[in-house]
């Protein structure tokens, strides 16, 4: 009730300050012989008791707080005493969260419909174990190294993991850091300052995207890492298929040496990999059989296959085969396919100076020419010409000049023109079918096909015979003529 605030003797204690449905009580609590009033009430689910010296500071403070507790900024809520305890903790807990406890308990409850009946805690811990948010750290090369030597104990080929570490040794050579500090930028701009084709650009990307899911594999990056993202592929001007035909080859196996024979025609007339080819033993080069079998040590994709050996690969071999050693005898397989295009190139300069009337003293003339031209063009402008063709352009005579991977895609394309059964072809090579229909198909003609697999032994040495009885005459072979 509300009373006057008169003489305090006429006041009846407690009073009750009263306004709209907020009540304050004022006792009367003297202590050691001083007047004092006590308001009591409650806010936020405690009780309150102030005390002050006189009854009007009381009541003063009585009608602060009745208005405060009666106004819309007021949060009056009557909870239970297990209800008080629950809000208190749960107050106590958010702290730690830095979040209003209704932001926390609104998560909660989406959290527990995205899992049902999935505990969070099991969800969290799940997360954590794949997602670590501290990845350790690891030197790059020590990464390459672990990388290497478990690729090798999975049975990866000698070929691939040789290839691998030689991407890598120059990935590392740049970068020595932590494996995690660096940057996709930073790998996009060393990839782009290197003076190599789009081709090789790619290969070098595509062995540092191993090197990067290993690391993500270990634990050294997080799963969501992505900076490869950032790292353009170069375009590859070189994708075509390029293959070469039957009197280009021909050209090839009357040039070339007898110690490099087995690898041109295996890889000619069966289609099996320059590194397979280098990889393997006579004793794969089964006749009797006709056939021969790349053993899954041996094969790029580290699985055995086996590839027919046609009538004139048996033929050809017959006169190449040997009880022991390897197929090819040559480690530096491109060093001898220089030398091969510079004789083929010579041959046909020289049939060509034959044709034409051409002096030997013409010829160095215009071998000084060129000289001068290379030199007057500088190193930045240097044209690249195949060995032996320096005075081509010069001269007017067409250059022979290798192609990539040739003799494999050349095998590809006329057997799928042979046989018209991609699927078999597939298989003989080692490819997909998808790749083998998608490339190959219809790339030549069937007569092409047969004047490929028509290419014998006594075909090149009758050529051979005939190119040394004119070169004794000083007259043009015929099978140079074209050139």
């Amino acid at each position: 009730m509300n009373s006057s605030k008169g003489n305090q003797e006429e006041i009846e204690f407690p009073y009750v300050y009263s306004k709209g449905s907020v009540s304050v009580k004022i006792y009367r609590t003297p202590t050691n012989g001083c007047e004092s009033f006590t308001l009591s009430y409650y806010q936020d689910g405690s009780r309150k008791r102030p005390t002050f010296p006189t009854f009007k500071q009381a009541l003063s403070e009585a009608e602060t707080v009745a208005l405060k507790l009666g106004s819309a900024s007021g949060d009056v809520l009557t909870l239970s005493s297990a209800d008080r305890a629950s809000y208190l903790r749960s107050k106590e807990l958010s702290v730690e969260l830095g979040l209003p406890l209704e932001v926390i308990v609104a998560q909660a409850v989406a959290l527990k419909r995205v899992l049902g009946k999935t505990p969070p805690m099991v969800a969290a811990e799940y997360y954590k174990k794949m997602n670590p948010t501290e990845p350790r750290p690891k030197l790059v090369r020590i990464v390459i190294d672990e990388m290497l030597l478990a690729k090798r104990g999975d049975g990866l080929s000698d070929g691939y993991l040789k290839h691998l570490s030689s991407d890598l040794k120059q990935f590392k050579r740049v970068f020595s850091r932590n494996i995690g500090s660096i940057t996709g930028a930073e790998i996009d701009t060393w990839l782009r300052g290197l003076a190599v084709s789009g081709r090789t650009r790619n290969n070098l990307r595509c062995s540092v995207n191993t090197l990067f899911a290993y690391a993500k594999a270990q634990k050294y990056l997080g799963k969501d890492h992505d900076e490869l993202a950032a790292v353009g592929r170069a375009k590859d001007r070189g994708g075509e298929i390029e293959i070469f035909t039957p009197s280009e080859l021909t050209e090839i196996l009357v040039h070339a040496r007898k110690g490099i024979m087995p690898f041109l025609l295996v890889g000619s007339f069966a289609g099996v990999r320059h590194i397979e080819i280098q990889r393997m033993a006579w004793s794969d080069v089964r006749l009797e059989d006709d056939l021969i079998e790349i053993r899954a040590r041996n094969a790029k994709t580290a699985s055995r296959r086996t590839v027919p050996v046609l009538p004139n690969l048996k033929e050809w071999l017959a006169k190449y085969w040997d009880e022991g050693g390897r197929v090819c005898e040559y480690s530096n397989v491109g060093s001898v396919l220089e030398d091969l295009i510079k004789e083929i190139n010579e041959a046909r300069r020289l049939a060509w100076a034959q044709k034409h009337g051409v002096s030997d003293e013409q010829l160095a003339k215009n071998e000084a020419k060129a000289k001068r031209a290379a030199k007057a063009r500088g190193k930045g402008q240097r044209v690249e010409v195949p060995p032996g063709a320096k005075t081509a352009q010069i001269e007017g005579w067409t250059p022979f000049a290798w192609k990539h991977n040739a003799l494999r895609h050349s095998f590809i394309s006329y057997r799928v023109a042979q046989t018209q059964n991609v699927a078999q072809v597939a298989l003989e090579a080692g490819n997909s079918p998808r790749l083998v229909f998608s490339n190959y198909r219809e790339l030549v003609r069937t007569a092409d096909a047969e004047k490929w697999f028509s290419i014998t032994s006594e075909a090149v040495e009758a050529i051979k015979t005939e190119r040394e009885k004119a070169a004794a005459e000083k007259i043009v072979p015929l099978h140079a003529a074209a050139a």
